[in-house]
């Protein structure tokens, strides 16, 4: 098994069920401090890392699986052996540099992108003086047991941390009629934070602004936040769906808004 260690992304576990091997896969990039890079699982020394088996545990899917957990104390007891475990109980694991294909350049990635059509949701939340929202098309379910759904965020928008922060939030899916809504909360008119809100929004049961009018409605609760690359990959349970109006919906093609046909 290796854990790799990208920046801008949570530590990944691969290779949980091969107890032959244990290693740190790092991105060139982070070589230059792999003290840091190190850290969410362990601490380096050397050219090793020391790993905390807790740590592995939480990386593993199948952690709290009977066979896994026999051939992981196996694997750790082998180490254990061989002098490759501190007092602390930590996990010596040797690091290897990834091979990195060269990257897509970034024109050719978002050219590639606005291929894709997708629908068109503002991402809401506070009360008051303190609501804040967002235009977001990268929107999509998780799970459906539990109802679970994920959308992106910019971490350099104003609206970012507030959002992030937020422990209930609404996921408004704009109809076709709502071209003037998305691009108000996109910030292309100007208005910011609260003065964004008009008439047509009223709160949730949970605290969170829903926009009556939608297409649809989806209101969440925090469930987790993954940083990812410039954005945040924010996850909500999903705690009440409020059904809009029978309209055809918003779309984003080719960077300008269109709509789909009514379905009947």
């Amino acid at each position: 098994m290796r854990i790799v260690l990208k920046p801008g992304l949570a530590p990944r576990l691969e290779g949980a069920s091969d107890f032959r091997s244990f290693s740190i896969a790092l991105d060139p990039r982070l070589q230059g401090d792999l003290r840091t890079a190190a850290a969410p699982v362990g601490h380096a020394e050397g050219d090793h890392v020391w790993v905390r088996p807790d740590a592995v545990r939480a990386l593993c899917a199948t952690a709290g699986d009977g066979a896994w957990s026999e051939g992981f104390a196996a694997m750790v007891s082998f180490a254990k052996a061989h002098g490759w475990v501190d007092p602390s109980g930590c996990i010596r694991a040797h690091v290897e540099l990834l091979d990195e294909p060269a990257p897509v350049s970034v024109d050719a990635f978002r050219q590639a992108m606005r291929r894709f059509a997708s629908g068109v949701c503002i991402v809401a939340a506070g009360e008051g003086d303190q609501r804040i929202g967002m235009t977001v098309s990268a929107f999509s379910s998780v799970s459906a047991e539990p109802p679970l759904v994920l959308v992106c965020l910019n971490r350099s928008a104003g609206s970012h941390d507030s959002l992030v922060n937020a422990s209930s939030y609404a996921i408004n899916i704009l109809g076709a009629e709502q071209e003037e809504e998305a691009m108000l909360f996109a910030g292309q008119r100007g208005l910011h934070g609260a003065d964004r809100f008009g008439l047509g929004w009223q709160q949730s049961d949970s605290g969170a602004p829903v926009l009556t009018s939608a297409h649809h409605t989806l209101v969440c609760q925090s469930e987790a936040q993954h940083p990812a690359g410039s954005h945040t990959v924010l996850i909500g349970r999903v705690i009440d769906i409020i059904p809009g109006r029978g309209t055809a919906a918003l779309v984003n093609y080719d960077g300008a808004m269109g709509v789909t046909s009514h379905a009947a």
